[in-house]
């Protein structure tokens, strides 16, 4: 199952207590379909109307069906996509944010600052992760990966294991979410990352690389417990608005 789909889909039914993937009666409730087939003969092409929304997630062929079916409404999950779409197809787009996976609560509380994560899929980091590893061995850091995770405990056993996580995402998009940023910090980790206009919402709550070169120096500025302290102080109160329960009181508002 893709990530997109346990999160927007199975976390957000099991949560709320809705049905996941109904084979029946579900004909006349609030429907929200997450990456669904666009064929013509398709479940959601066939039943689409007043009460169904299309999460997009990241995929932009969806924005393509939604300017040529002007009746469906669309559901977008950062900030930035909902204010160029918004305006575009004004009353038909929701924004309803990705919460963020430590559903406990869990903080990071080691002192030792020693692990470097990338999390995602291997292309999602635009630059040779060799290099990268050699560079923070470097600087006495180690880089952890996980490009295989399949349930949210995979993924918040992978933040539990690290100190600071980087993010190179250098392609423009404007689905693109800031989720990793925002799971980091609901751990009190910090990101450095690209800028992306997709980050938006967590501007003043990662820490800014254009080059690899800075990315590298950033990362081991906090090195230094002074500026580690300063860079998460502000984390965990911002991750706490993506927590499920309060991504959760969204849905509920749906009609």
């Amino acid at each position: 199952m893709l990530g997109s789909s346990i999160i927007r889909a199975q976390q957000i039914a099991e949560y709320l207590g809705a049905k996941y993937n109904p084979r029946s009666g579900w004909e006349n409730d609030v429907c929200i379909w997450v990456k669904p087939d666009l064929e013509a003969e398709s479940a959601y092409v066939k039943t689409a109307g007043s009460k169904t929304y299309l999460d997009m997630i990241d995929y932009s062929r969806y924005v393509h069906w939604l300017r040529d079916h002007p009746d469906e409404r669309g559901i977008v999950s950062s900030q930035f996509a909902y204010d160029i779409l918004k305006e575009e197809m004004p009353g038909r787009i929701v924004l309803i944010p990705q919460q963020h996976c430590n559903f406990e609560n869990f903080v990071r509380r080691r002192k030792k600052i020693a692990n470097v994560g990338v999390i995602g899929s291997p292309r999602s980091f635009k630059y040779p992760l060799a290099e990268i590893g050699k560079r923070l061995e470097q600087i006495g850091l180690r880089l952890i990966t996980n490009f295989n995770f399949q349930t949210r405990q995979d993924v918040t056993d992978f933040y539990k294991k690290i100190d600071i996580q980087i993010i190179w995402y250098t392609r423009r998009m404007f689905l693109k979410t800031p989720l990793k940023i925002i799971n980091a910090a609901s751990f009190g980790i910090p990101s450095v990352a690209a800028p992306h206009d997709g980050y938006k919402e967590v501007d003043d709550y990662y820490l800014k690389a254009r080059t690899i070169d800075q990315l590298i120096s950033e990362v081991k500025r906090l090195k230094n417990p002074q500026n580690y302290k300063a860079a998460t102080k502000n984390l965990l109160g911002m991750a706490a608005k993506y927590h499920i329960k309060k991504i959760a009181k969204l849905y509920k508002q749906l009609v």
